[in-house]
């Protein structure tokens, strides 16, 4: 058993029965995780996306050294292109009660404001539906982002990461365990030739999880973190109208607990300025209301 599934059983122990853990990384580097990535040449024979070392004039490096996924690693992208890339997931408890299905990662945008631009797409139902997690108004009510929405378009030279929870899709369109889903990255370009680098992203991640706190009758309450990578000051909002007495638990990737502390608002800050970097877990719990929340930021 993984270090991480250890750590979830230690978090969520004094009151959870059972959990599952799904989570793997696509960094371009490890070819063990690179099955689930299909780059689309049967629609565009000519689909520009390259997985390599970024070697243009703003594009020039990783996020994690050396390789991308990118708009090509070398040429600019062309007028008229319409390429995409495909990530196939298997739907495990994570779209079950209680859902947690994360997507994640970094990008770089270099193109035409608004005329060039990227989307994310997800499919719930094998391909037959997809939703456009950027823009979609319908299904927007289901997605729960925790930072801004990456935006796909123009100018955006730094790397910047995304983090969106699509598990409430699973109540709308019914998902169950073993369904095959998809999330699919485009970039779409008009008629007009530009000498710019495109797009591109690094560290995608996905997490699909559950766990057993419903059995023992305890409610889930929404939550955020934000900024979310931190370097100093956490927030972390939730649904707490009533002030009632949550005790908060901070714990580090192997389920140390770091943190202990209670609040009877519904926004905390923290300091976490002298936390090591890492990926670290936090738990809000009412027990005397059988309520909790749970969630993950990174320390940079």
């Amino acid at each position: 058993m993984s270090k991480l599934i250890i750590f979830l059983l230690m978090v969520l122990s004094t009151f959870v029965n059972s959990q599952e853990y799904w989570s793997y990384n696509i960094d371009f580097e490890d070819p063990g995780q690179l099955f689930r990535l299909k780059i689309d040449t049967a629609s565009n024979p000519n689909n520009i996306w390259q997985i390599g070392e970024p070697q243009k004039t703003i594009f020039n490096s990783a996020y994690s050294p050396p390789n991308v996924i990118v708009t090509d690693a070398i040429n600019s992208y062309p007028p008229n292109d319409t390429s995409l890339f495909l990530i196939t997931h298997i739907a495990n408890d994570g779209f079950i009660w209680s859902q947690i299905v994360i997507l994640s990662g970094y990008y770089k945008s270099d193109s035409d404001s608004l005329n060039d631009y990227g989307l994310i797409e997800f499919s719930p139902d094998n391909g037959e539906t997809w939703i456009d997690i950027l823009k979609d108004t319908v299904y927007n009510q289901y997605l729960e982002w925790d930072t801004e929405k990456p935006v796909l378009t123009g100018s955006v030279t730094e790397w910047t990461y995304f983090y969106v929870n699509l598990a409430h899709l699973g109540d709308t369109f019914d998902i169950n365990i073993g369904d095959t889903l998809y999330y699919k990255f485009s970039f779409i370009s008009d008629g007009i030739e530009e000498q710019m680098d495109g797009l591109m992203y690094d560290n995608l991640h996905f997490e699909d999880w559950s766990e057993g706190i419903k059995e023992f009758g305890f409610d889930l309450v929404k939550s955020k973190c934000f900024p979310n990578p931190i370097k100093k000051e956490l927030t972390i909002s939730f649904n707490n109208k009533q002030n009632s007495n949550f005790d908060l638990y901070i714990y580090d990737i192997i389920g140390n607990k770091i943190h202990g502390s209670k609040t009877n608002s519904n926004i905390v800050n923290l300091s976490v300025s002298k936390y090591n970097n890492g990926t670290y877990f936090y738990k809000l719990v009412d027990k005397k209301n059988r309520k909790y929340t749970i969630g993950k930021f990174i320390k940079e």
